[in-house]
Order: structure tokens, then sequence, then C-alpha cells
């Protein structure tokens, strides 16, 4: 099981879990492609990695992408800017559709367009959510986008065979995706959630890179979904 010499596109790799699987994977002799939402962002990309500005919510950008990056051996999806919080009742359709279109149907673009330069050797990893199979009050529109990239992730595994495919499913990760939130509030959701996780902390975006890397370069993993979540999954 290795990663030196092949070539990992990571998409939303400037930042949090992808920024960290981006230097993780630069560590063990990949060759790394990551993309962000803007040239600013892409800028400030991992030493060491290439860089592509990528809106994988517009056809042809995704096109453009998929027609000059050349051949990939791993592909890892890690982005989404859009989220629907809040109970079900709470949640307006606009708000699921725009979560929706930035991340599944981002996720799905980017899977038709690169899946004719992944060798038979190649995977494909999605990274998706606790939310997707916990249950949380409050987390519907998450349960729903996440849920349905992990229905589709075991399809695919099956349909794109040889290549493989594989979900990893993080819990609450300290990340970027939180820092407009108030410190306090913060901090106290963080502590919140680490007392009820068997792990007693919430997880690092080093934490998710590690299994997104197994994922990428274990011959014998396919149509698996990796909860990396301290055990949220086991948590009530």
């Amino acid at each position: 099981m290795t990663l030196a010499n092949t070539h990992i596109l990571i998409v939303g790799g400037t930042r949090g879990i992808g920024r960290a699987t981006a230097t993780a994977a630069l560590a063990a002799g990949a060759r790394v492609t990551v993309t962000g939402r803007s040239a600013a962002s892409v800028d400030a990309r991992p030493e060491g990695a290439a860089g592509l500005v990528l809106d994988f919510t517009d056809t042809t950008s995704v096109a453009a992408l998929a027609h000059g990056i050349g051949a990939v051996d791993h592909l890892v999806l890690s982005a989404s800017d859009a989220v629907a919080w809040g109970p079900f009742a709470e949640v307006t359709e606009d708000a699921l559709r725009a979560a929706f279109d930035a991340k599944f149907w981002g996720y799905w673009r980017m899977v038709r367009a690169l899946a004719p330069h992944l060798p038979a050797s190649g995977s494909v990893t999605l990274v998706t959510g606790a939310a997707a199979r916990a249950a949380l009050p409050g987390t519907s529109g998450l349960a729903a986008v996440n849920g349905a990239l992990e229905a589709m992730a075991r399809v695919l595994a099956v349909e794109l065979a040889p290549r493989r495919v594989n979900t990893v499913s993080p819990g609450m990760t300290a990340t970027e995706a939180y820092a407009g939130m108030p410190e306090a509030a913060r901090d106290g959701m963080f502590a919140a959630t680490a007392a009820r996780l068997p792990a007693g902390r919430i997880g690092a975006p080093e934490d998710i890179a590690q299994a997104i890397l197994l994922a990428a370069a274990n011959p014998f993993l396919t149509g698996a979904t990796l909860d990396v979540d301290g055990g949220a999954h086991l948590a009530r």
C-alpha cells in the first residue's frame, strides 16, 4: 500500500481536511494537485502541490479541468461551501437545493468527468459526514446530502470497478467551517461534543486525512464508509 509516485487530485485541497490530506499525501511521496474556488485560495496551497482554480458547481469549469489535468491515479473530493443546518421545519427548500448543488452535484460532476482519467488501479474517495447516519436533530439537510453521496458511492464501487470508490465520514472536526461562530460558542460546542464521544475529543483535520489516504492506498478496500468520528456513531 503506497501512494509514492502516484498523482492525487484533491478537490478542496487548499483548506481544512483537504489541505491536511494534501500535506500528508506529499509526505507520502505522491504528486498532488489541489483545487480551490479562487486564485487567492490556490496561491495559499501547501508547498509542493500544484494548484488549479475550479468551481465544481459549474459544468464548464469541471470540463476544462478534466480536459487539461491529464492522468490522475486517485481523486479525493473534500469540498463544500453550502450547508443546510437547522430543524427540518426551518430548513428552506432553497437552502437544501444550494447544499445539494454545492456538494452532491459537485461531487457527481467530478466523478463523471474524472472517472475516464483513472487507471484500473485508481480510486475515488468522497468525504461525507457523520450526520448521514447519526440521526442528529437539526441535521436533516446534512443527512440528506451526505446520505445520498454514501448510497451513490456503493453503486459506483460496482459500476466503476476495478477502480475503487469509498467514502470517509468525519465527525465534528476543528476546521475553518466554524470560523464564523463566536469563539466562546464554538469552544463550548466543541467541548460539549467531545464530552459525548468515546474518543474524548473532537477531530483534527489530520485525523481525517489519514483515513482518506488509507482509502486511496488500500487496493482491497472498496464500497466502504470509514467512520472517523471519535465514536459518534456509537454515542447516544
